[in-house]
């Protein structure tokens, strides 16, 4: 019986990572144009489709969990004490106070580093981000909202007190690794830089018994990710 307590969300998020990689490519069928930038329309409709799997991922988590499910849509203990994590210099005995503000600083730090490479070289008009700065940070918080419902909140709170907390984060940065295969970076070095996000994101949620982390500092990465993304295809 624990067996298909511990399957059943597994699948399902792998269900709804399946979802999202094949409907990303059918955001054209619902039509909803409110732009003349093709790449805002397009995020519209994105994010449309992306937020309904996420409702739907909601409703799974809570009735497979509905206690856990509760007391992760919280901000949480932002300053609860964490466990050693070498790989991202948390140190035993940290608080996530320090942690998720050094966290947010750095790994936006290594995002930015990235994206700018993609933006080096190119012709880009960075005045658009007057026009699109809203936009980008509309996209931002739907689709790092709706990513950590899936990825995390479908994991974290249905297999809670069923698994250690280290399986948990492994299964949740392997299931985000893998739906960000085409994502960017995309490939291996995608799966692997998103993996570790996310087992740290699981992390903070475990930890802190909250989304507020995990939230916040997708939601970074999203602003940098979306912000460029839109500089290049509008420009």
């Amino acid at each position: 019986m624990q067996n298909i307590k511990i399957s059943i969300p597994i699948l399902l998020v792998v269900a709804f990572t399946i979802g999202i990689l094949l409907l990303s490519g059918q955001t054209n069928r619902i039509g909803i144009e409110v732009n003349k930038n093709s790449y805002i329309n397009f995020q519209i409709n994105y994010q449309l489709l992306l937020l309904g799997i996420a409702f739907i991922s909601m409703i799974s988590s809570f009735i497979l969990n509905p206690e856990s499910f509760k007391s992760i849509l919280s901000i949480g203990n932002l300053s609860a004490v964490g466990e050693e994590l070498k790989i991202f210099g948390i140190k035993k005995g940290d608080s996530w106070l320090k942690t998720g503000v050094s966290l947010s600083i750095f790994i936006s730090l290594a995002t930015g580093i990235f994206m700018y490479f993609q933006l080096k070289g190119q012709t880009i008009d960075y005045s658009l981000l007057k026009t699109g700065f809203l936009w980008i940070v509309l996209f931002s918080l739907t689709n790092s909202f709706a990513e950590e419902m899936i990825f995390r909140v479908g994991i974290n709170g249905p297999l809670a007190n069923l698994l250690s907390p280290n399986k948990i984060f492994l299964i949740s940065a392997v299931i985000f690794g893998v739906a960000h295969f085409q994502g960017m970076p995309s490939g291996i070095l995608g799966i692997i830089l998103a993996g570790l996000l996310g087992y740290v994101l699981s992390k903070s949620i475990q930890e802190t018994n909250g989304i507020f982390w995990a939230w916040f500092i997708h939601f970074l990465q999203d602003v940098i990710i979306i912000g460029s993304i839109y500089l290049i295809k509008s420009s």
